[in-house]
C-alpha cells in the first residue's frame, strides 16, 4: 500500500485516518445543518453528510479488512 512514495518521500493516508475524515465530515455537516441558512446550503450540508456516512462505512469496511489481514 505505501510501496510507492513518489518523488516527496510522503505516504498516502491509511484507511484509518481516512475513516477519521469521513467520521469528521460527518459530525460538521451534520453540526452546520441545524443553523438557520439558505436552502442550497442545507442542502450541500446533506450532501456533505451523505458523502460522509458512505465514507465511515467504505473506509471502516476497509480499515476492519486490513486490520484482520495484518494479523
Amino acid at each position: 500500500m505505501y510501496s510507492d512514495r513518489g518523488l516527496t518521500g510522503r505516504r498516502s493516508l491509511g484507511y484509518g485516518e481516512r475513516l477519521s475524515f469521513s467520521i469528521a465530515l460527518v459530525a460538521v455537516s451534520l453540526l452546520w445543518i441545524t443553523q438557520d441558512m439558505a436552502a442550497w446550503a442545507t442542502v450541500l450540508c446533506g450532501v456533505g453528510a451523505a458523502g460522509g456516512a458512505a465514507g465511515v462505512f467504505y473506509f471502516g469496511w476497509r480499515y476492519v479488512r486490513s486490520r484482520g489481514d495484518s494479523r
